[in-house]
């Protein structure tokens, strides 16, 4: 009897963690729909949006903006993303910033390949060639966030 009822725990238990595994999204995959996103210029506190959606060929287009209505600063992003690991995104496809004190006010145009990162406990993607167009070691803080 003893047997018995041990087997039958160590089957549930194996059931249950079959269960909550197969529930896991698969480690190359994005949420699919809209997200945040920000350029630290702008605002943190008022996020544009992205729209995230999943292609044939397994890759995701990424189309968006955040623009402060006052000013008419903002940042585009328009291009597709490949998952490299969930924690690492490439990116190809055009990126554009303008902030009024950046640059002169002329629009910065990033158009190639880039790479967006979450490190830690961080809740978004970072673009990692960050470096503005103006130089003199001024950068943009493009982030896309999870949800």
């Amino acid at each position: 009897m003893k047997k018995f009822f041990g087997a039958c725990l160590l089957t549930a238990a194996l059931f249950t963690g079959y269960a909550s595994y197969a529930q896991q999204p698969a480690a190359n995959t994005l949420r699919e729909g809209k997200h945040d996103l920000t350029l630290q210029w702008i605002s943190w506190d008022r996020p544009g949006k992205v729209i995230i959606k999943k292609q044939k060929d397994g890759t995701y287009t990424v189309k968006g903006e955040q623009r402060d209505a006052k000013s008419g600063d903002f940042v585009t992003i328009d291009g597709t993303l490949t998952v490299d690991s969930p924690k690492e995104l490439t990116f190809n496809g055009i990126i554009r910033t303008q902030y009024s004190n950046v640059n002169g006010g002329k629009v910065c145009e990033k158009n190639g390949t880039y790479h967006f990162v979450s490190k830690g406990a961080r809740k978004y993607w970072r673009l990692q060639e960050m470096d503005n167009c103006e130089g003199n070691n001024v950068v943009d803080y493009v982030d896309i966030y999870f949800k």
